[in-house]
């Protein structure tokens, strides 16, 4: 089990890993001129061609010792590249150095950070990391949510993304629900923030058990402008996926004996009131030109009915 768990871990991670190691050495450019760069640089190219990177143990220990930005960065680089090259799921950190790298997250450089959400969502493959690395959602969520910097913001997310794929992190994630619905719904960059915020959302909405905090959860109106034919419609999919898992859970057995109670500017009062303006908005996604979109439009409305 714990196998398939890393396969799908690693395939999901795939999409939300960006260049910060790239993205570094265009910084450093600026900042000092390209010595440093070129050091930095060569590392890696060698780190590749030999496969074979220091102990990650020393590793560690340098980076305890370096103060400067440049170094905490490099030595975080190749720590990903480390994980990039083996298989992550054989990789067991430490609980002292997943800390390690999660203190790193309060960090000024967006360049040390969004590398940190990277070597945290490589080593979220391994189903033995996953018990220490829950101890840091929290401190994963704020900054992830609070972070004004796009390349830092998706690290973040896609991180958190890939540790919803594992229900027992959902407790923990579903802490973050207001900060994931103010940040989709006003987001003003390209869909991949929606993007990964929905799948998180998806994810969440798979634990029946959950459904009731979820329901509860408070959202603006403006999150029903996401059921549009014109978004991206892997994220219209994708919520519409969310809410046919909501809808389930409201008609399980375990859900419909029971009197819940709803705030009035709750996910259950936008979606599922008896004057919820979903239905509206459904209804020309039945005639949208993706398969996946109508076919589960489609079967939303014929429930909601």
């Amino acid at each position: 089990m714990a196998e398939t768990f890393g396969h799908n871990l690693r395939k999901n991670a795939v999409g939300v890993l960006v260049g910060a190691g790239a993205a570094y050495l265009l910084y450093n450019a600026f900042t000092s001129g390209g010595g440093q760069l070129k050091e930095c640089a060569g590392k890696v190219k060698k780190l590749k061609k030999t496969q074979n990177p220091e102990p990650l143990s020393r590793l560690f220990e340098q980076l305890e010792e370096k103060n400067s930005t440049y170094g905490r960065a490099a030595l975080l680089c190749e720590i990903r590249q480390y994980l990039e090259l083996c298989e992550h799921t054989e990789v067991t950190f430490m609980p002292a150095q997943i800390g390690i790298i999660a203190a790193m997250l309060e960090d000024e450089d967006m360049v040390v950070t969004t590398n940190c959400f990277q070597v945290l969502n490589s080593l979220a493959g391994n189903f033995s990391n996953q018990k220490e690395m829950q101890k840091c959602i929290p401190r994963i969520i704020y900054f992830s949510a609070q972070s004004a910097c796009l390349e830092q913001q998706i690290a973040g997310l896609g991180l958190i993304s890939t540790l919803a794929l594992c229900s027992g992190n959902h407790p923990e994630i579903l802490k973050g629900i207001p900060e994931y619905l103010r940040i989709l719904q006003t987001a003003r960059y390209s869909g991949r923030v929606s993007m990964i915020i929905t799948r998180i959302l998806f994810s969440l909405s798979t634990n029946r058990g959950l459904a009731y905090v979820l329901l509860n959860s408070k959202v603006e109106p403006a999150f029903l402008h996401l059921f549009n034919p014109f978004v991206n419609k892997d994220i219209i999919y994708q919520l519409l996926a969310f809410v046919g898992n909501l809808n389930e859970s409201l008609k399980s057995e375990n859900s419909s004996c029971v009197q819940w109670e709803y705030n009035e500017e709750s996910l259950y009062v936008l979606l599922f009131s008896s004057d919820s303006p979903l239905l509206n908005k459904l209804l020309p996604l039945m005639n949208h030109n993706d398969t996946r979109v109508k076919s589960a439009a489609v079967s939303i409305v014929s429930k909601l009915v």
